[in-house]
């Protein structure tokens, strides 16, 4: 009998913490954080806002391009090989495809875990053609009342 109390003790917590709706307060802040990173960051080439809300211990993992460690390197990255392209490109997130699940410790949030699926595309003579899609994983840390993303899986790209 306790193995059932425990096991469908794991099913409840799981359920109370599962994915959140896209409708929920939560998924609509990771949206906007994610239209940060790459609608005004990656596709109009504005990084301002980078400094506040990447961590500085950043972690990005790339399965083509590698590993970029920390705030500078990436802001770096970004301005020079996105940016800095004579080529334009732009990111979109596919519709429906992100997913958000908060991370708690004590019943508090501390973090959330962002995840998608993205399609890439270049201007070519100014008509924008897919160049390709790639899946991503963010982990997301709440650090003084302000959101940093704190680890990127970035894979699977085609």
């Amino acid at each position: 009998m306790r193995k059932i109390q425990v096991l469908l003790l794991l099913i409840l917590s799981q359920i109370a913490y599962s994915q959140v709706k896209n409708t929920d307060e939560l998924y609509k802040t990771v949206k906007k954080l994610d239209s940060l990173i790459f609608d005004i960051g990656f596709n109009k080439c504005d990084l301002s806002h980078y400094d506040t809300i990447i961590s500085d211990d950043l972690e990005f993992y790339h399965d083509i391009g590698g590993v970029t460690l920390g705030k500078k390197a990436f802001i770096t990255s970004a301005r020079n090989n996105i940016c800095g392209s004579p080529n334009k490109l732009k990111r979109e997130l596919v519709a429906n495809s992100m997913k958000v699940y908060p991370l708690y410790k004590d019943k508090t949030l501390y973090g959330l875990i962002q995840e998608g699926n993205h399609d890439f595309f270049f201007s070519e003579n100014g008509t924008w053609k897919k160049g390709g899609s790639a899946k991503f994983t963010h982990l997301w840390i709440l650090e003084n009342n302000q959101w940093k993303l704190k680890r990127v899986l970035s894979y699977d790209h085609q």
